[in-house]
């Protein structure tokens, strides 16, 4: 069967391995073919309820089978799912809700009461489906609002529903990243844009039927399009890790073991936590053959660490953006001894990225450092409802303006080594002056991080009318670490020059995540204005003139 539509790899791989478990989540499991039956009548339940091609439905869920059973059932429609952290704050919901005219919504009781609460007469919100409502409620109606349960949904006659313009041009999903101006971004992403990283992804990292993939980002996640697509693509078992565990290290190394996992995806971060807390030496990890991490920094000393226990795994440092998909790779070899940064590599096969300098002229010498673009079928649609952003991030291409294809401007900067590897040096947002030298914080970041005794560090720049920005570091130590604001700051100027050791730290117990498990920059900030309010005589300005 030719796979133009998302849809079509796991109808595809029902046929060739029927009886295979598909999705496997805590105790439970479900084969290829049940998936795709259920998944079809589903997608027949939300057809009869009013689905049509082309509308936005949301799915409220944390991992499960019925969350992938829904993506899928979605996607049978003609629609576009649009994945909701339920986590998230009700504001965030609604306006996501409302941004991208949500009229039917799978969820769970708990998660929609509030939803369903502060739901105004705007809101377009008219059908939600109920994962965890056993019997029939369709006639129950809050708010104008309809409520059916996916039991009654599943137990209809499977009809599959007609799809009516559908290629592979069109929407497939929404996912919505933070925006500058406070309000989320949803990235529109085409089938053609998701099938042309998956596709290129499995064959060039060998993904077989044999391999039980590791789901551990939350599906509203970009890092989740490869677990789930490229695992069904392939006949693979995808393994949903439950959220709790990513916060305790220990049971988390045991559950990579015992689940034979082979693959696995998550932020840098979560490694970061378990070669650290994880007890690696434990659990035997020789199932494991392919580590991916992205998102922070991966301090070396913990990838070392990784490296000894999961000896039998190839690991690869994955660079990319929601609105590009995972574009370069970078695969650890050997760790040099006084190396202390992973490059984020070159591009993956049927990639082109470049870099334009300061002067907006393409570079590709090794030492030049510029802006780097992302040029491939993966480049997203745009930003939902937003002409202005969309015209901004995606351009054509800037080295010739006579071609339509379209780049992505990442607002990344970073820099050719003499291998041809590109090094990410920073944010160009996260690129701040202070005292007239331009300071890239991941830098800092950087050398904080390859300190011994620090977990994790971070460092925030709080604006100063006297000399531009104020640089501020925190610091999570580990376990039994003991180390002063002095301590650090002789450790910072042994790597860094005077102007960019931070003039304060301050210590946590752990940095703060969003839910993608990125570091929480704004809740530092914040934490940091309220740290100098009621204790500000502590809070000394070092001398680095």
């Amino acid at each position: 069967m030719f796979v133009y539509l998302l849809q079509h790899l796991l109808t595809n791989t029902a046929r060739h391995y029927p009886d295979k478990e598909a999705v496997v989540f805590k105790n439970d499991a479900i084969t290829y073919s049940v998936l795709e039956e259920r998944s079809s009548q589903l997608a027949a339940a939300l057809s009869r309820s009013g689905v049509k091609t082309g509308d936005r439905v949301g799915v409220m869920l944390n991992k499960s089978i019925e969350a992938i059973t829904s993506i899928f059932g979605i996607l049978k429609t003609g629609a576009i799912y649009v994945p909701v952290d339920a986590r998230t704050p009700v504001s965030r919901v609604q306006y996501i809700i409302k941004n991208c005219d949500i009229k039917h919504l799978i969820s769970s009781s708990t998660a929609v009461k509030a939803i369903i609460n502060d739901a105004g007469d705007d809101s377009p919100l008219r059908h939600i489906m109920l994962v965890d409502s056993k019997g029939d409620t369709d006639d129950n109606e809050i708010s104008n609002i309809s409520i059916l349960s996916f039991e009654t949904a599943l137990s209809d006659p499977k009809e599959i529903p007609f799809q009516s313009n559908i290629t592979d041009v069109s929407p497939a999903y929404i996912l919505h990243t933070s925006g500058s101006t406070g309000v989320p971004k949803g990235v529109v992403i085409s089938h053609l844009n998701a099938l042309a990283f998956i596709n290129m992804a499995a064959e060039f990292f060998n993904i077989e039927s044999k391999d039980r993939m590791c789901n551990v980002a939350p599906l509203h996640f970009d890092l989740s399009v490869f677990d789930i697509f490229v695992a069904f693509r392939q006949g693979a078992t995808l393994v949903l890790t439950p959220e709790y565990l990513t916060t305790f290290p220990v049971k988390l190394a045991e559950y990579i073991s015992k689940q034979r996992i082979t693959v696995w995806n998550s932020v840098a971060s979560l490694l970061s936590m378990l070669a650290e807390k994880g007890t690696l030496e434990k659990y035997p990890f020789d199932a494991l053959r392919i580590v991916h991490f992205s998102g922070d920094i991966l301090p070396v000393k913990y990838l070392r660490h990784l490296k000894k226990y999961m000896n039998n795994a190839e690991f690869y440092n994955i660079y990319g953006q929601t609105e590009a998909n995972s574009s370069m790779y970078y695969q650890v070899k050997d760790i040099q001894d006084d190396q202390w940064i992973i490059p984020i590599g070159k591009a993956f096969p049927n990639f082109e990225v470049f870099i334009l300098d300061e002067n907006g002229h393409a570079q590709s010498t090794p030492g030049y450092e510029g802006e780097l673009y992302v040029k491939a079928a993966t480049i997203a649609l745009g930003y939902w409802r937003n002409e202005k952003e969309t015209s901004e991030k995606f351009v054509s291409d800037p080295r010739d303006h006579s071609t339509i294809n379209r780049c992505y401007k990442t607002g990344d900067i970073v820099r050719i080594d003499e291998d041809g590897n590109f090094i990410f040096i920073g944010r160009k947002d996260h690129m701040i002056k202070s005292r007239g030298y331009r300071i890239e914080l991941a830098e800092i970041e950087a050398t904080l991080n390859s300190h011994p005794l620090i977990r994790q560090a971070v460092v925030t720049a709080v604006p100063d009318i006297i000399i531009g920005n104020r640089l501020i570091g925190h610091v999570s130590l580990i376990n039994d670490g003991e180390l002063t604001e002095n301590d650090i700051s002789v450790f910072c100027s042994r790597f860094l020059p005077k102007y960019m050791v931070p003039e304060v730290f301050i210590f946590h117990d752990s940095l703060p995540v969003i839910s993608t498990g990125k570091i929480d920059r704004k809740v530092l900030e914040k934490q940091f204005f309220e740290k100098l309010k009621v204790n500000s005589d502590n809070l000394v300005e070092r001398d680095i003139q």
